[in-house]
């Protein structure tokens, strides 16, 4: 931030000018920038460019007294790392840079996991600039303002890592003199790393009074710094204390209008008991904050040992909920189950298992760490495109029916390897030539090279009514030789099934496969398939779409199949991987009932989806592994496995299993998507977009890609780019539901309700009878997050009589009737909010029967409230009984319903105890989780604690919320409150003014509309 009197620039974060003492104005008081150009040049890095030949810059992290910090590729070495440049005004001073250079010497000599590493003071032409190890995360001064106090405990966490790094540094004889929460970055695992040792001493050698450049502000210097006296560990012991005390109460113990004010305190006056601010922090940690700020050194802690032992016996003292510990990967042979969701390998509801539960028994997964290898092959054959000779524009229907049929009855024999048509069209993609069919012989033999197939069949077909002849030539890849040639001919009226059958018959005598492969019984293609040619078409034009991502028109395509031929199994298949709830377990049982008509491949698949679907997810795991031991080439299996793992947070295994789909297609476009996911989830968003950016190069014309880039970017704050993307797939693709109703809760978060409605009209007018219902509760939820009570009743009344037209009677009815029993509890109609909430269970239950929960954490939560705890309890009882039965992972809802009894009932410190429980065991970000919590630590009085949970809830963006949508506005008047209470008088107002800005038009009547009105205008009376 530039100063507005001298233009030095400073810190974002400084409040008063390092060089005049100016106070500078907040952020948020900047409506225009005040950036002026300085009279010395500085440099400015461009993002992608490459800097002194060896650094390509990836993006800018910030800017401070010093200079701009970017974050790099270093190509010599292979890392990331952080170059800061130095302004031209201190890098002019040539004593300054040989400080640095000599303070670089001892610092780089600090090796510690809590010490950011130091590396070099280079110069590339005028520019000097410092390279630093590159850590991804958070500076605490950024964290506390983002969520507020933290707990003791959290505190405790933080601030004994930083005495673990001052420890190793001043056992090396180095001060860091310029600690403070800028200084200190919280990484991706939540660790504390100190940052720029050897830079405070280099830029300042003496104290506060000195004339020149100072970095850094008053609020944390030592009273020996602010004297100018010789500094030694005991100063960052002061500094450590301000920074313990700023964590535990939100703000600094000394503040003024001037540098000097500020540094006469620190002198002069002796800190603010932090308990008086906040009442919750233990008496023994108040004590060691303001031992560490004694203003003689020889009165403090004279190590950072000595801190750190004091830190530890507090640590053991604090309650075990309320502890922090390392970040650690579970290890235990304790069978759980995750609720599992491949819902972005493809799109939601749009892969082989998409939403289903499954249960997995860890102790079956210890100890793997290797992708499974593939076995020794087998003689291999491809088979290529048949050219429809009389009619080559039907070569891609009547061509592409021969191939897969002649594909799926060759790979019945146990003797021969024959190569996925997918694998072909793969291989295809790789040389640059996808679209080009494979009738042509040289492309041809260039394929099946590349496939490592021994032979290829090239074929064509022509019908000359009343025949139809399939002619066939098998050549030998190596040499290019034809070994055999067949034709087989029939009447028009034969099906294409048995000439097939008749030719994979010759095929496997031409390729002098073993006898035992002559003695295989040969099953009829039909068998294994369909006996419908019309069927056979309709379903391969169902997997077309299926991996175009275009749901609806991939669910029709495989009704109509179905229609003609209700026994085809692979169809209630791949129809099962697009429907939810109970339909998706009609059909699997279909396809399991038909599953003698599949090929050998295709039966592992069906099992597999069988199993997750009924809980079995050792079994699935089992079948996935059969299945890639037996078709190493089965990229599909490898992406589940993938997103298997990736679910059971094991994202190193995750990762492994999708680069070995990668592995056998580079250019495997679902895969780089679940990598994004996976990615992201273990805090790598670089990762995370470099490979979703990689499909969207793969499928630019495909609405998924930019789908799965706006979920990154919602899921990393970056909102607008996230709406933007979303746009982007509904630019390539106008009816991408999935898009549209995700856009429409962004636009829902923002408070622009029209657009939102627009969004959520266009899934209401959807011709899918599912996602028309989905709009329609959808839409109540406007009036909702506006408190129009009346308003949102009559939305969702009209929905669910359109839903009973519809017979649509599935889970978006079951959420209808759950939406109006939040507002029949807002209303205090109790009686109507339980009979709502039953039936909404009921419906539920009936919709997901594998569901343990069914929705009844809130049913216990309304029971409770009404007075009736013993049956609230006994519901809790069964809830916890059918998730230890069915599945474990969901044990949250459990805890959430207990800590809503334990509201009811008035005892909010128990309350705490199970919600945090279920915050902590929560497998998905669970808004209902955080609020819940938030209302409890309230009424606990464990304001600091209430502050940094609703900051997040509001802070944050969470799809989850829009369905919470009176509880998300709730928060900002519990917010309100929470500041009221803490003391924090305008935070306070900002917040029930928030609060009745969005509820402006609300329903009359609502108590905490009037309650906010009256104690905003009590706090500003008083201000």
């Amino acid at each position: 931030m530039k100063c507005p009197k001298c233009h030095f620039e400073n810190p974002d974060d400084t409040r008063f000018c390092g060089k005049c003492g100016t106070q500078l104005p907040s952020l948020e008081e900047i409506s225009v920038s005040t950036t002026e150009t300085l009279s010395a040049p500085r440099k400015e890095l461009t993002i992608g460019g490459t800097f002194a030949g060896r650094y390509q810059v990836i993006e800018e992290l910030g800017k401070g007294g010093m200079g701009r910090v970017y974050k790099v590729f270093d190509k010599e070495i292979g890392e990331k790392v952080a170059l800061k440049l130095i302004n031209p005004e201190i890098a002019a001073d040539e004593n300054t840079i040989e400080r640095f250079r000599n303070e670089l010497k001892l610092a780089r000599k600090i090796s510690h996991r809590n010490v950011c590493r130091m590396y070099d003071l280079s110069k590339e032409e005028r520019t000097h600039f410092i390279t630093m190890e590159y850590v991804s995360g958070e500076d605490l001064k950024s964290s506390l303002r983002r969520v507020g106090p933290l707990s003791a405990g959290k505190a405790i966490f933080i601030a004994r890592q930083v005495c673990e790094g001052l420890t190793e540094a001043h056992r090396l004889g180095v001060v860091h003199r310029d600690l403070k929460p800028q200084n200190i970055m919280i990484d991706r695992e939540g660790n504390a790393r100190i940052m720029d040792f050897g830079i405070a001493r280099s830029l300042k050698a003496k104290g506060i009074t000195d004339a020149g450049v100072m970095i850094g502000t008053p609020e944390y210097m030592s009273v020996e710094q602010v004297e100018g006296k010789k500094v030694d560990q005991r100063s960052d012991i002061y500094s450590l204390g301000v920074i313990l005390y700023e964590m535990v109460t939100g703000r600094v113990p000394f503040e003024g209008d001037t540098p000097l004010t500020i540094a006469v305190k620190h002198k002069s006056e002796a800190p603010p008991d932090p308990r008086k601010i906040n009442a919750q922090i233990p008496e023994d940690l108040s004590r060691v904050i303001l031992r560490c700020m004694e203003k003689d050194r020889k009165d403090r802690y004279q190590s950072a040992e000595q801190l750190l032992a004091e830190l530890s016996n507090i640590e053991k003292g604090i309650p075990t909920t309320e502890r922090v510990l390392p970040k650690t990967k579970p290890s235990t042979s304790k069978e759980i189950t995750v609720t599992f969701s491949l819902r972005k390998l493809l799109i939601p509801a749009l892969i082989v298992v998409a939403i289903v539960a499954i249960a997995v028994t860890i102790m079956s997964l210890v100890g793997e760490k290797e992708v499974i290898s593939p076995p020794p092959g087998k003689p291999s054959l491809a088979i290529m495109y048949f050219d429809n000779l009389a009619d080559p524009e039907d070569t891609e229907r009547l061509g592409k029916i021969v191939t897969n049929l002649l594909i799926t009855d060759l790979s019945e024999s146990q003797y021969l390897e024959v190569v996925s048509s997918q694998r072909l069209y793969d291989i295809l993609k790789l040389l640059g030539k996808e679209g080009t069919k494979l009738i042509d012989r040289s492309v041809a033999s260039e394929v099946a090279n590349k496939a490592g197939a021994k032979w290829m069949l090239l074929g064509s077909i022509l019908k000359v009514k009343p025949r139809i002849i399939l002619t066939a030539q098998i050549v030998e890849v190596a040499t290019g030789n034809a070994i055999a040639s067949q034709r087989i001919e029939g009447d028009v009226s034969e099906e294409v099934f048995s000439l097939v059958d008749k030719l994979t018959i010759e095929i496997k005598k031409d390729l002098s496969l073993p006898a035992e492969a002559q003695r295989e019984a040969d099953r009829p293609v039909a068998d294994v398939t369909t006996r419908s040619p019309e069927a056979y078409r309709f379903y391969l034009e169902g997997i077309d779409y299926f991996f175009k991502v275009y749901s609806a028109e991939a669910k029709e395509s495989f009704r109509k199949a179905l229609e003609i031929d209700s026994t085809f199994a692979m169809a209630y298949f791949w129809l099962a991987a697009l429907e939810g709830g109970s339909e998706k377990k009609k059909l699997i049982a279909k396809a399991v009932k038909y599953s003698n008509k599949v090929s050998q491949k295709e039966r592992h698949y069906i099992k597999a989806q069988e199993a997750a679907i009924s809980g079995d997810g050792k079994r699935e795991i089992q079948e996935l592994k059969k299945l890639v031991e037996r078709y190493p080439d089965e990229k599909l299996a490898f992406l589940w496995l993938g997103g298997i793992y990736r679910e059971l947070g094991k994202s190193e295994e995750s990762v492994r299993y999708l680069n070995q789909a990668i592995k056998i297609d580079p250019l495997y476009k679902f895969a780089y998507n679940a990598l994004a996911y996976a990615y992201n989830e273990v805090g790598d968003f670089e990762k995370s977009i470099w490979a979703i950016n990689k499909y969207i190069s793969l499928a630019p014309d495909e609405p998924n890609p930019y789908d799965s880039r706006a979920d990154l970017y919602a899921y990393n704050g970056k909102l607008d780019q996230a709406i933007q993307s979303y746009k982007k797939a509904l630019e390539v693709k106008p009816d991408f539901y999935t898009s549209l109703r995700k856009l429409g809760h962004m636009y829902l978060f923002k408070r622009e309700y029209a657009r939102a409605e627009s969004c959520y009209q266009g899934l209401s007018s959807s011709t899918d009878r599912d996602t028309r219902s989905s709009g329609r509760t959808k839409l109540a939820r406007i009036p909702l997050h506006q408190g129009k009570l009346e308003e949102a009743l009559k939305v969702l009344n009209d929905g669910i009589a359109a839903d009973r037209m519809e017979q649509a009677e599935g889970e978006q009815n079951a959420f209808k009737h759950l939406l109006k029993a939040f507002i029949h509890e807002e209303k205090k109609n109790l009686n109507l909010a339980l009979k709502e909430a039953e039936i909404s269970t009921e419906i539920h239950k009936k919709t997901y029967p594998q569901d343990p929960v069914n929705l009844r954490d809130f049913y216990a939560y309304l029971l409770a409230k009404s007075g009736k705890i013993a049956e609230a309890e006994e519901v809790a009882r069964a809830l916890k009984k059918d998730i230890e039965k069915k599945n474990p992972a969901l044990m949250y809802f459990y805890w959430l319903a207990s800590g809503f009894i334990e509201l009811a009932k008035g005892d909010a410190k128990t309350a705490v105890t199970y919600l945090e429980k279920a915050n902590e065991e929560a497998t998905s970000p669970a808004f209902q989780v955080r609020f819940s919590l938030a209302r409890a630590y309230l009424k606990s009085d464990r304001l600091g604690e209430a502050v940094a949970e609703l900051e997040k809830v509001l802070s944050k963006y969470d799809g989850n919320r829009s369905f919470y949508a009176i509880w998300a506005v709730k928060a900002y008047y519990l917010l309100g409150l929470a500041y009221e209470r803490s003391g924090w008088d305008k935070k306070a107002i900002e917040q029930y003014e928030e609060f009745l800005e969005i509820w402006k038009d609300a329903d009359p009547g609502i108590p905490e509309v009037e309650d906010a009105k009256q104690r905003s205008a009590k706090l500003k009376s008083r201000i």
